[in-house]
């Protein structure tokens, strides 16, 4: 089961060392997600990954960046499909030429969302799946039934998003997930490091049994 920690939305200190501690235990996807940073402080908050860890990263906003800092991927937001279709696609197109490996990555809040066919995501989150941890009365309104035929059938490698925690990991991979995102679980715990090796231990056990 794939296993993908967020970024937390806000500034957090020493956020980029907790990064990195999460790279060296084994974290193989990070979404950055910060949407209210500027080019510059993305540039300085990627500056500070060592090298060989920026292949793992998946960006959000100034999709720009995934080249010269050979990023995994860029994330297509709801807001860059509905507000910016253009803009998105051409930009879209000029980094998958420079950059044919490219990741594109995208999110949904509804099932009838997961019906769609687009090729060109390698993976969709779906949110939120369970009562968030990070937004307070953020509940899933999914019908279990409803969601697990749905994974079945869609296209996409659908991964549970929202209220994700240790107590979650069983129900996602019985309701059919192919992953888990970590955003609230990971950045509201004391020890962010241990949250991620025990939640990453849990996934593989899962997967083996």
């Amino acid at each position: 089961m794939k296993v993908i920690v967020i970024s937390n939305p806000e500034e957090i200190v020493g956020e980029t060392k907790t990064v990195i501690r999460l790279f060296e235990a084994g974290l193989e996807r990070f979404h950055l997600r910060k949407p209210k940073y500027s080019t510059h402080a993305l540039r300085s908050y990627l500056d500070q990954i060592p090298a060989a860890y920026r292949n793992r990263i998946v960006i959000h906003s100034h999709h720009d960046l995934s080249v010269p800092y050979s990023l995994a991927g860029i994330h297509v937001t709801e807001q860059h499909r509905k507000k910016k279709y253009w803009k998105t696609w051409l930009t879209r197109k000029y980094l998958k030429l420079r950059r044919p490996d490219l990741t594109i990555t995208a999110g949904f809040h509804t099932l009838g969302s997961l019906k769609s066919q687009n090729p060109v995501y390698e993976y969709v989150f779906l949110s939120p799946v369970f009562e968030s941890i990070s937004k307070i009365g953020y509940r899933s309104t999914f019908n279990e039934d409803s969601l697990v035929k749905m994974i079945e059938k869609s296209s996409y490698k659908v991964i549970a998003l929202g209220g994700v925690d240790e107590d979650k990991i069983e129900k996602t991979l019985e309701l059919g997930f192919h992953g888990v995102a970590l955003l609230g679980s990971i950045w509201k715990s004391n020890d962010p490091l241990e949250k991620f090796k025990r939640i990453h231990q849990l996934c593989n056990s899962s997967v083996a049994m």
